[in-house]
């Protein structure tokens, strides 16, 4: 196994502890959050339509590898169908008002705002660090290659963030109306 695969091994494995730490000192502190039946219809119907998106992408993906297209290295398909899966359920369930908890109010969305916008900037450095600093390459053997990983990440956030914006403003206008 090369040095760069068990760095991304490590990597990966501590984003993964650290974003389970996160979780369960938010759920002591701050509770589970509680939907209401809507919201949970809302959240089921963003469910399915995430793992939708996730099986034709894959099915896309396979025919694409089938037939001889190689347009990207294994681990950024994988990597770029879960960021796709991520953003249709988290912008589905914004719109539909079923992304953030019932008790909780604006103290969610300044929360989302400021997690969302640090990941936003720490991934787009990341990106702006390996691929133009220090000059890696984003195309390896005419494939896209894993260092556009934090790039794609740092979209998927910027996404979410802006279909937050939006909501919020549609929002505003239906309470000015």
């Amino acid at each position: 196994m090369s040095d760069y695969a068990i760095g991304f091994l490590i990597g990966f494995s501590i984003v993964i502890v650290i974003f389970i730490i996160v979780a369960i000192i938010l759920n002591k502190k701050c509770g589970k959050t509680e939907y209401d039946e809507r919201q949970l219809i809302a959240r089921n119907a963003a469910y399915k339509y995430s793992f939708f998106t996730l099986v034709f992408y894959c099915i896309l993906c396979g025919m694409l590898d089938v037939v001889g297209v190689k347009w990207a290295e294994t681990e950024l398909q994988m990597f770029l169908g879960m960021f796709i899966s991520v953003a249709v359920f988290v912008v589905i369930c914004i719109f539909k008002d079923a992304y953030f908890g019932i008790e909780k109010g604006k103290k969610n969305f300044y929360t989302f705002f400021y997690c969302s916008g640090t990941l936003t900037v720490i991934q787009a450095l990341n990106f702006v660090l390996n691929v133009i600093v220090d000059k890696e390459p984003i195309i390896t053997n005419g494939m896209l290659n894993s260092n556009l990983i934090p790039l794609f990440c740092a979209v998927v956030f910027l996404i979410m963030m802006i279909a937050t914006v939006i909501k919020l403003i549609i929002n505003k206008k239906e309470r000015e109306e």
